[in-house]
């Protein structure tokens, strides 16, 4: 049985995080971006470390999405909302490989900091575009804000994924238990095994937080570190201006992003 039906907007905004472009316009940049999730995703995550990860393991950043604010947040606000409609009336599991730098983040936050996509099929035996990995088997509770793709979505392009995407802001707790054999055989981008493999217990719950203002403004400063980064430059060389100013502005579009996961717009 289906969760709540999404708006339009909602199911637009799903499709196209998971990377269906079909019915949107090409020649527009905003759009043209099969991996919208990297450039999204990236943006809440604090300082620029994930920017300069992502960089390194040959992905790209979409500089016409952060230069476009209205759209920008307005894919997080459908997004959002289509999470809470998204709540499972059971106890779900799913499992998900992460960069264990990403990892460390999320553990000492205790809370999912950007989307995370997660697999309700289990691992998968390899991943060829991240670096340096550990498992997570998460425990979804009941009720949970969640997007289960192949229940929310009419047409799910990508089925064989089975597609369980949670907000950010949920908080967890983290236990590690010992590899199996048949977890110690995945590999990374470089074939390296985990590095450890963690129980993850979702408390259903966003993390408390404060109204914070929609960012209304982002300098052509911080767009243009996304495209020097894109064309190679060394991090340690980027304008130091706009490196600053990219920061501020993640710093509040996050705040703005967890204001309306918890008070709705």
């Amino acid at each position: 049985m289906k969760s709540s039906p999404l708006t339009p907007e909602e199911a637009a905004a799903v499709r196209f995080y998971e990377g269906d472009l079909t019915g949107l316009p090409a020649a527009d940049p905003f759009y043209a971006d099969s991996r919208a999730f990297v450039s999204l995703n990236a943006l809440l995550f604090p300082g620029l470390g994930s920017e300069i990860t992502r960089i390194r393991e040959g992905k790209r950043l979409n500089p016409a999405v952060l230069a476009d604010l209205p759209r920008l947040t307005a894919l997080y606000s459908a997004l959002l909302s289509a999470a809470k409609k998204g709540a499972q009336p059971r106890q779900r599991e799913s499992w998900r490989v992460e960069r264990a730098e990403d990892f460390a983040q999320l553990a000492a936050a205790g809370q999912t900091l950007s989307f995370t996509s997660t697999s309700l099929g289990g691992f998968l035996p390899a991943y060829g575009d991240k670096q340096g990995i550990v498992l997570m088997h998460f425990t979804v509770p009941a009720m949970t804000p969640c997007i289960v793709m192949a229940e929310l979505l009419d047409n799910y392009a990508k089925a064989d994924e089975q597609e369980l995407l949670l907000p950010p802001f949920l908080t967890f707790s983290a236990s590690e238990r010992a590899l199996t054999d048949a977890e110690r055989q995945i590999t990374d981008q470089n074939g390296r095994p985990p590095a450890a493999v963690y129980e993850i217990a979702l408390t259903g719950q966003y993390t408390a937080g404060k109204p914070a203002a929609r960012p209304c403004r982002v300098s052509a400063q911080a767009v243009s570190v996304w495209a020097q980064l894109n064309a190679g430059t060394d991090p340690a060389e980027l304008p130091q201006a706009a490196a600053e100013s990219l920061r501020r502005f993640k710093e509040r579009l996050t705040a703005w992003v967890h204001s309306i996961a918890i008070f709705g717009e």
